[in-house]
């Protein structure tokens, strides 16, 4: 039952991934039987970032809080999924993730949409979640990001977290928008007449 609630809840933020980024659990034989053979003309190199954006893109505000909150994102999903195997927190998780998601899906997709063709230009449709994972080298664990706070803690903190500010992607993409195209322009110094 938690892996099937695990499930959904993690395929709840993957909206936006294909499905041919979930590995099937089909027969060798059913595999063999169904596969056509492989030609050059039918298989796709796998997707590389471009090399001109590798890593964070510091110079580029609107990437850059994008990246960000991609991070936060990922960071989220891991922490709901390890917390469904901890029966005390798995149904405040379920319902705070849950509602969570369910104000941020949009905001998530597009940013995952822009990330997706700033890191895999012309193949940036081909890019799934954990392409983008590996774009910005996230962690596949949650127990990294924890440090000296235990799963538990983090769990227990995990629903109140969620209805902080921090998390509200719609608003901190806004915000961060918003300085940069309210900012009026610098003072530019006055000519000192020469003497």
């Amino acid at each position: 039952m938690k892996r099937v609630l695990a499930c959904v809840l993690f395929g709840a933020l993957l909206g936006s991934a294909r499905a041919g980024d979930a590995p099937e659990t089909v027969s060798p034989a059913a595999t063999e039987a169904t596969t056509p053979p492989t030609t050059e003309a039918t298989t796709l190199p796998a997707l590389t970032v471009m090399p001109q954006h590798m890593g964070y893109a510091l110079d580029q505000p609107e990437i850059l809080i994008r990246q960000r909150l991609f991070g936060l994102a990922h960071g989220l999903s891991m922490l709901a999924a390890a917390c469904l195997d901890l029966p005390e927190h798995s149904a405040p998780i379920q319902e705070a993730y849950a509602a969570w998601h369910a104000a941020q899906a949009r905001t998530i997709e597009t940013m995952a949409q822009d990330l997706a063709r700033y890191y895999f230009g012309p193949r940036a449709d081909e890019a799934g979640w954990q392409d983008l994972v590996r774009a910005l080298n996230l962690n596949d664990s949650i127990q990294p990001s924890l440090g000296s706070v235990s799963l538990q803690d983090a769990c227990a903190s995990l629903p109140a977290a969620l209805a902080r500010p921090r998390y509200e992607f719609g608003k901190l993409l806004t915000e961060a928008a918003a300085p940069a195209a309210a900012a009026p322009p610098a003072p530019t110094p006055a000519a000192t007449p020469a003497q």
